[in-house]
């Protein structure tokens, strides 16, 4: 989906819109009871993903020299960081409640969008 809306509109519009439709999907999933949240955890779900192919073919065209590099940089910060952080959000839940664990979460694509919106889609390449 991410690759197909791109294609269409930029890869980061793209990423903008998605990070955007990902603050109330999420908001949606803390705040909303029964069984209307199951629309918001797949609307959650795919405004996350979308993203995510974008940000290592974004991060190949910003470092053209290096794109072994970025792609793994972009991954694995990605795997890694969810890694560090899920053990804070459990002693959230733990000490608190996971409604609360899970509304500190809203921030993150919050960050994300306000990050997106100070990129600029990177200049074509020129075919060789």
């Amino acid at each position: 989906l991410g690759g197909r809306l791109a294609a269409r509109w930029g890869r980061v519009r793209t990423m903008r819109l998605a990070y955007a439709v990902a603050v109330p999907a999420v908001a949606g999933v803390v705040l909303t009871p029964g069984p209307v949240a199951y629309a918001f955890i797949a609307a959650s779900s795919i405004a996350l993903y979308a993203p995510f192919s974008l940000h290592v073919t974004l991060g190949q065209d910003f470092l053209p020299t290096r794109v072994g590099t970025a792609s793994g940089v972009t991954l694995g910060l990605a795997v890694s960081v969810g890694g560090l952080t899920s053990p804070l959000v459990g002693a959230v839940a733990e000490a608190a409640s996971l409604r609360v664990a899970l509304a500190c979460l809203i921030a993150f694509p919050v960050l994300a969008w306000l990050l997106a919106r100070t990129l600029k889609e990177p200049a074509a390449l020129e075919p060789a």
